[in-house]
């Protein structure tokens, strides 16, 4: 989806020939000074809002904004580990047809994470991926046959290794220590995303065997994050000429997060929505995930088996 800048918004503070007109006379003259005035305040009342919005932050204060906007740092400190439980529903919508309700769980200590939606059906038993700190692993249908989206992110591992995916669910979300990822950082300002205006902030890896490209929306009033998208362009094949064009399979991941609640001094998302997009020469894949989290616990003791599928 390609961005758009936003359109800018004018606002004209005189009254309008064609008022002028109406309340022309002598009577009408308390009228006309009761009418600037007042809208000259709500002007004035509403200019340090709309500026402070509009205001295109630098990166580093656009990351404190959103980590205050999680919990104080002494708290986002002394976390070890949290655990979200609930309900996911998966829906099929290019490539297949159909839905099904399930149950979810993130899994999260220190650098680990482990997702897991779970399905019982035979033929889609669900998405599981974990890293353990290290490596990324991720749940099979059977041998060497992955599920979609858990065998995209096993191949593409810099979204798990990274701290990219699940946002503020996890406790390896990349934005809690960004000195030590040594991430570049681009602030493009406000953007329209979904008819909202967003802050955009670029994602660009330190070291990356592929050219992901990522960006995250927060909103202006409160610095939540609310929205991540991942793209990612892949050639079908070699190119045996540089005359060649080469085919090109487009992967795309939207994630939405929406319902925070206050969960032991933590403003968390409940709603969190996965859309995973593949578009290629040979056929497409939309499927989305909605998981809705029920309950949100802190500091459990994980064993650290639990960041490593077999």
């Amino acid at each position: 989806m390609p961005h758009r800048e936003p359109q800018d918004a004018v606002t004209n503070c005189l009254p309008s020939p064609l008022f002028w007109g109406i309340v022309g006379g002598m009577q009408s003259k308390h009228i006309v000074v009761v009418s600037c005035v007042l809208a000259a305040l709500l002007i004035a009342s509403m200019s340090p809002i709309s500026g402070a919005q509009d205001k295109k932050l630098k990166p580093e204060e656009l990351v404190a904004k959103h980590l205050d906007s999680i919990a104080s740092a002494e708290k986002r400190k002394a976390v070890k580990s949290r655990t979200t439980t609930g309900t996911v529903q998966v829906n099929f919508r290019v490539g297949g047809s159909g839905a099904l309700s399930g149950k979810s769980n993130v899994l999260s200590q220190g650098d680990s994470v482990r997702t897991g939606f779970s399905f019982s059906a035979l033929e889609y038993p669900g998405e599981q991926f974990a890293f353990d700190g290290n490596k990324v692993t991720a749940g099979q249908m059977s041998p060497g046959n992955y599920p979609p989206l858990s065998g995209f992110l096993y191949e593409n591992d810099i979204l798990m290794k990274e701290g990219l995916l699940l946002g503020t669910l996890s406790t390896h979300w990349a934005l809690l220590d960004v000195a030590s990822r040594k991430a570049r950082l681009d602030s493009s300002g406000l953007k329209k995303i979904g008819g909202r205006q967003l802050h955009e902030l670029k994602y660009s890896a330190r070291s990356t065997k592929v050219n992901m490209q990522s960006w995250l929306y927060f909103e202006p009033e409160t610095y939540r994050h609310v929205r991540s998208q991942f793209r990612l362009e892949v050639p079908t094949t070699r190119l045996a000429r540089i005359s060649d064009s080469a085919e090109l399979v487009r992967y795309q991941i939207i994630e939405e997060f929406d319902q925070f609640k206050e969960v032991d001094g933590f403003t968390l998302p409940h709603s969190h929505k996965i859309e995973f997009t593949v578009d290629g020469p040979r056929g497409g894949l939309l499927t989305t995930w909605e998981n809705l989290i029920q309950r949100v616990t802190h500091d459990e003791n994980l064993e650290s088996q639990f960041f490593m599928l077999q």
